[in-house]
């Protein structure tokens, strides 16, 4: 066999297989999979307003969906009242609610001067998977607990306008679900909730826990959130397109070059 047919066979060959490795189809996710969301409540977020009322602004670790955080406190009367969500950084987010201030370490989301809660308004519905619940002593307590209380509920108000007291108290008495988290049950602050797709809201409540399972005080900060959501058909939109052209790029990459004699 001469050189030139040799030269030949191994072109068509390089063509062949070149052309069986495009008719594959590129692996897209399913719209109807949930995917994994990331929110890193130690960075300092968004500052809307400022001092009691205040909101902090979070996007996801894939920058797909937005989570508005409010601080708020039920008093031992049953009012539902504003109080400020302050960003710890490193620690992660605590409450402080009106005429407590900072002393004794009640800057944590906690339940000692009534019960202490974060409103996490999402900018789609998701399920809660886990949190990191950062542990903190009071000053007046001789041990640490971060049983929480964590609950669900779906709404159509706005991220963009602020919330009331009575908004507050109606999300969280007519929540679709809750439950309280026992601490002993995990062997570090973070603690996993696996929640199921049935329970995807776009309002969640994190707090010390409510009645919970032990007779302690709760005190923590809100260090991390996991969530699983469906994004959004404009989502995967976007998402497809990457696909797209990062397979592309493959295709582009397993060209060969033949050099004819």
């Amino acid at each position: 066999m001469n050189i030139v047919l040799r030269s030949i066979l191994a072109t068509s060959a390089v063509v062949a297989a070149s052309s069986v490795q495009a008719a594959q189809p590129t692996p897209t996710p399913t719209p109807t999979a949930p995917a994994s969301f990331v929110f890193d409540t130690t960075t300092d977020g968004t500052h809307v307003g400022s001092g009691n009322g205040n909101a902090l602004i979070f996007s996801d670790s894939k920058n797909v969906i937005t989570m508005k955080a409010t601080g708020w406190t039920r008093d031992f009367n049953g009012s539902f009242i504003a109080s400020e969500i302050v960003p710890f950084i490193d620690n992660g987010l605590g409450i402080i609610q009106p005429g407590e201030g900072g002393s004794g370490a009640y800057h944590q989301i906690d339940n000692v001067n009534g019960w202490e809660f974060a409103i996490l308004q999402f900018s789609q519905a998701v399920s809660l998977q886990s949190a990191k619940l950062n542990t903190f002593r009071l000053w007046d307590r001789n041990y640490v607990d971060n049983d929480a209380f964590i609950g669900w509920n779906s709404s159509n108000l706005s991220l963009a306008n602020a919330l009331t007291s009575a908004q507050a108290r109606d999300l969280f008495d007519t929540r679709k679900g809750g439950f309280n988290s026992d601490s002993t049950q995990f062997n570090s602050n973070l603690q996993t909730y696996s929640r199921p797709s049935t329970d995807m809201s776009n309002v969640w409540i994190v707090g010390g826990s409510f009645g919970g399972p032990d007779g302690q005080n709760d005190a923590f900060k809100l260090a991390q959130l996991t969530v699983t959501a469906v994004p959004e058909p404009a989502t995967w939109a976007m998402m497809l397109i990457g696909f797209g052209m990062i397979g592309g790029t493959m295709r582009s990459r397993r060209r060969v070059k033949v050099a004819y004699a």
